[in-house]
């Protein structure tokens, strides 16, 4: 199998394998992999790149960095499994002095919206893949069926990447339900402590999760960092007590441990879209 050097890339020899089929000769019409590849040690970093495919990415190892459209930037390290789509802005890529070992498949066809329609592709997300048993093994294969030219072998790479995508998307969503069973039982835990600095790591271990599951469960739940879902609890307490006590914003602040005022009118007029005097004078 070629490789070659690009030291744009990566300081050792990569490998990247086109299809040498034409799509008339394919079997498999709905589905085709365009392009595999695999960079080790990559150290490049890319910004704001349009993708004419969707395409398929595996971290071995090494970390680094992924945003779609300049939204969230999302942490990407070992296992970790993401997608491009096509007409989408991408950014990513290991930080200056860092690298990740990756692997890569592009893919299109009309079976595509079957598979985005189904769960088994979705974009903007980093999923992380550990559980997911010989996953550098299956792209190896892929690269191999890819290289040789032979049209059965095209369509049987097809095969294996669909199969890999099922097996994926069946182990994600079923770590994606355990977490969101979770949930209730987190939720009532911080709502226990909305008068006080809610002890994070306590409150993982007496659910028996760990720091990284809360905050992920609480993202992938909620659709807000931990940090500001527990803002968002406790602006919730102060509004009901502002619509239904006497209490003076500041004291509201300092029940609810904000220790500056002005920081809790400004939080609260951030999640609320009015002041706390002005939902106040609602009354």
């Amino acid at each position: 199998m070629p490789k070659l050097m690009d030291y744009m890339i990566s300081p050792y020899p990569i490998r990247i394998i086109d299809s040498k089929v034409e799509a008339s000769r394919l079997r498999l019409k709905s589905i085709a992999v365009g392009q595999a590849g695999h960079l080790p040690g990559r150290t490049l970093f890319r910004s704001a790149v349009l993708f004419e495919h969707w395409a398929l990415v595996y971290i071995v190892s090494g970390s680094g960095f992924y945003t779609e459209n300049g939204g969230k930037e999302q942490q990407v390290r070992e296992g970790s499994l993401f997608f491009f789509r096509p007409g989408r802005s991408y950014s990513f890529g290991p930080p200056p002095g860092g690298y990740w070992d990756e692997y890569y498949i592009n893919f299109g066809g009309s079976r595509v919206a079957e598979w985005l329609e189904n769960g088994l592709i979705a974009g903007g997300i980093v999923y992380q893949a550990n559980a997911v048993q010989g996953l550098a093994a299956f792209f190896e294969k892929v690269l191999g069926l890819m290289d040789g030219g032979v049209p059965g072998d095209a369509d049987r790479a097809a095969l294996l990447l669909e199969e890999m995508l099922l097996e994926c998307s069946l182990l994600i969503q079923g770590s994606r339900n355990l977490q969101e069973g979770a949930m209730p039982h987190i939720r009532q835990a911080l709502n226990a402590c909305i008068y006080e600095q809610p002890d994070l790591p306590a409150i993982a271990a007496a659910l028996h999760i760990s720091m990284s599951t809360l905050r992920r469960t609480v993202r992938s739940s909620s659709g807000y960092p931990l940090h500001e879902y527990i803002h968002r609890l406790k602006i919730a307490e102060a509004k009901h007590l502002l619509l239904n006590t006497s209490l003076q914003v500041q004291e509201i602040s300092g029940m609810l441990h904000y220790t500056d005022p002005f920081y809790f009118s400004r939080l609260f007029k951030k999640y609320m879209g009015i002041s706390p005097q002005s939902c106040r004078s609602q009354v």
